[in-house]
């Protein structure tokens, strides 16, 4: 029985990180620096992109991530890098074929450098 609940949970962490898994196997559809440091940069981020998706951050101390996963289809992804006096920005996303484009998450990430 421990076995199958430890399957169960492992299952259940797997689909939930699985949206935004591959995406750095796309190209970066942004590529920026920004003068910000990076816990300040992704909060800016993370405060825009709650608005419309399920959204989780981790940082440590020269990188951190931002990842945002909506209704609609859109997996979005963050890496921000330690950069001299800032940090540098990628940003790797994918929305569904079927629906129009929807730049919002594109243009948080932007507003915030």
């Amino acid at each position: 029985m421990k076995r199958l609940l430890a399957t169960l949970s492992l299952c259940a962490l797997l689909t939930a990180c699985g949206g935004t898994h591959g995406l750095r196997d796309t190209t970066p559809k942004m590529s920026s620096r920004t003068n910000k440091d990076i816990p300040t940069y992704l909060e800016c981020v993370r405060a825009k992109w709650a608005e419309t998706a399920e959204v989780s951050a981790s940082h440590k101390d020269q990188s951190g991530e931002l990842s945002g996963n909506d209704k609609q289809g859109a997996h979005e992804l963050i890496s921000v890098t330690a950069d001299g006096t800032g940090a540098q920005v990628m940003m790797y996303e994918t929305q569904a074929l079927k629906k129009d484009y929807n730049p919002a998450y594109r243009d948080a990430a932007v507003s915030c450098l």
